[in-house]
């Protein structure tokens, strides 16, 4: 594909939502861009402010929380699969997630759950509301204290 072409479909792909630079990198791949040019659209996508790591770490961060309901773990662990992480996605973390809308998410979670388990065993029913909120990504310690005792 010709540099022109795919810095015309780069752009309406930034455009379309916000992006990060291995979404853009397997982009180019699929579209058969030659590699010589990467550097160069990557270069104008930033310049015009089409690519915005901060942008896309906030946009993420505040998706997978209100959205998918993920805990910070989670979030931080999508994040460095996309080749993401330091201080920019703790500044986001702090600045995206209220400490007690965070709170509030892990009880509204374990209140769902709990009306989906059929289980009469409260130990049980503690252990798996335990490992649930763990696999969200939310932090043992916080759920200890919130999960419902006996």
């Amino acid at each position: 594909m010709s540099y022109d072409r795919a810095l015309e479909k780069a752009m309406r792909y930034c455009s379309y939502q916000e992006r990060c630079l291995l979404d853009m990198e397997k982009r180019f791949i699929a579209w058969n861009v030659k590699k010589q040019d990467w550097d160069r659209i990557i270069d104008y996508l930033l310049d015009e402010d089409f690519l915005n790591e901060e942008r896309y770490i906030e946009a993420y961060v505040r998706g997978k929380f209100h959205i998918k309901k993920w805990g910070k773990h989670k979030i931080v662990a999508g994040l460095m699969q996309k080749r993401i992480s330091g201080s920019k996605v703790t500044t986001a973390l702090n600045s995206e997630i209220e400490e007690q809308d965070y709170l509030n998410m892990i009880k509204s979670l374990i209140e769902k759950k709990t009306m989906l388990l059929q289980e009469s065993d409260s130990l049980k029913l503690r252990d798996k509301l335990y490992r649930y909120l763990l696999s969200k990504g939310y932090e043992s310690d916080l759920v200890v204290k919130e999960l419902p005792t006996s």
